[in-house]
């Protein structure tokens, strides 16, 4: 408990997406500690189900082309060596036209971004689910997610 621990999803290697776009990457990583609660959020006594949770300490998500441009990226990176430690969003340069006042070094802040929250924004890019109840799916879990955070 209270040891700082990093999950990555296949290993650190990306997963190739389906769908419109067959040429597009995903990588996630959390950072994550397990802490001991005897309260949840709104102060009511949990019981010994609840006594233990997940918090998030930090999270990279991307999503890129196939050949590593990077197409848009949620990163929240407190006390790392970046001087930006909000949560925040790059749009990378598979995405950015010459036009635009943007550059992929620009942090968009935003809030926290739970793992569901991506997930269900490579849907609304065109990712093919492999599952077609995964809005259902999705919504118990940020259900549930939204139940024990203790921010926001």
């Amino acid at each position: 408990m209270g040891e700082l621990h990093t999950v990555a999803l296949n290993r650190g290697d990306p997963v190739s997406l389906g769908g419109v776009d067959v040429r597009l990457q995903f990588e996630a990583s959390i950072k994550f500690t397990v802490v001991e609660q005897d309260k949840d959020k709104f102060g009511q006594a949990v019981g010994s189900s609840g006594r233990y949770k997940v918090s998030t300490r930090g999270y990279m998500y991307t999503v890129m082309m196939r050949d590593g441009a990077e197409l848009i990226a949620y990163h929240w990176h407190p006390g790392g060596s970046s001087d930006v430690d909000f949560p925040h969003e790059h749009i990378g340069t598979a995405a950015l036209s010459p036009n635009v006042p943007l550059t992929r070094r620009d942090h968009l802040r935003t809030g926290r971004m739970s793992f569901e929250s991506v997930v269900f924004n490579l849907f609304q890019i065109g990712i093919t689910p492999l599952n077609w109840n995964y809005p259902k799916i999705l919504e118990m879990n940020q259900v549930a997610f939204d139940k024990w955070k203790t921010w926001g």
